[in-house]
């Protein structure tokens, strides 16, 4: 007990440093759920966007936001369904979005996420969009269910299909499609109105960002339900409009590398401007997402 109280007093001690504000991160969590369709919601408010999707088979929660608002997400998690939660589904390790897995775990959910994701949470990590150290998981917040590619669960009548997107925000992201309800779940391949905290140091790059969106936006329509890691419910339109952004930024800070300009030069340069009004009022920001890039890009010439 005492290394698990350990380890999740040094992810709450992380979450204070990675958000905007100790004193919102250290108040109680306000969780409030929006209904999507097919017996699926959101929860907002918990670190991270959490779906919970309830059917005649038990509930499946996917991420389970950060360790210091378990107690609003059990409490948010049992007004969308009373009964116990079956699966979770991590989309990737990051601390906001599996905060809640050892609590859902000891309350006898099974958790699910790709290879590398538990192979992160075993040990201690750096998340580089915010050069902070993530101590190792506590064993009960581990994923006792792993795979490498694709993986379907068949609950409730329907099936449920989890992607792997390599190298996108980190090397271990899923996709979650729920395909009868025609509803997505990109986790932090997707921050809806905000320029992406893409984790160059564990495997993350444009590239693969880029990629799992066009992979997304291949089976989605204009009915598509997408659910971003960070930000409110979107849809197709929103989604292609960020792929535009990420590509024409990618474009430019590669040209900029290319020339042999320096960090320093590729800031001078603003190559987010046109697109700050829209996605640099948040999140990480226009510097920090155009260091991470040039960092990117300049580790792959």
């Amino acid at each position: 007990m005492a290394r698990t109280v350990a380890g999740n007093v040094a992810w709450i001690v992380l979450l204070l440093a990675t958000t905007a504000s100790a004193a919102e991160t250290t108040a109680p969590a306000t969780i409030e759920a929006q209904a999507l369709r097919g017996g699926l919601h959101v929860l907002k408010g918990a670190g991270a966007n959490v779906v919970a999707w309830t059917g005649s088979d038990g509930l499946l929660v996917v991420d389970t936001g950060n360790v210091a608002s378990a107690p609003q997400l059990f409490e948010a998690l049992a007004k969308v369904s009373p009964g116990p939660v079956r699966l979770v589904v991590n989309t990737h390790w990051h601390p906001d979005h599996v905060g809640g897995n050892a609590a859902l775990r000891r309350a006898g959910a099974e958790i699910i996420a790709h290879d590398d994701t538990r192979a992160r949470m075993t040990s201690r990590q750096l998340m580089s969009p915010y050069e902070v150290e993530v101590p190792a998981a506590p064993r009960d917040a581990l994923p006792i269910v792993t795979f490498d590619d694709t993986l379907s669960l068949h609950l409730n009548g329907t099936r449920v299909l989890l992607v792997h997107v390599p190298a996108a925000h980190t090397d271990g992201d899923l996709v979650v499609w729920w395909e009868s309800a025609n509803v997505v779940h990109l986790g932090d391949a997707y921050y809806a109105g905000e320029y992406p905290a893409i984790d160059v140091a564990n495997g993350g790059s444009l590239a693969g960002t880029v990629a799992a969106i066009e992979t997304t936006l291949s089976r989605t329509d204009a009915r598509t339900v997408i659910v971003p890691g960070h930000g409110p419910v979107s849809n197709r339109g929103e989604l292609m409009a960020y792929r535009d952004m990420l590509v024409a930024v990618g474009k430019r800070v590669r040209e900029l590398v290319e020339q042999g300009n320096s960090l320093d030069e590729v800031l001078a340069a603003r190559p987010t401007e046109a697109f700050d009004e829209r996605y640099g009022q948040a999140g990480i920001g226009a510097e920090r997402f155009v260091r991470l890039l040039y960092a990117d890009l300049t580790a792959r010439r």
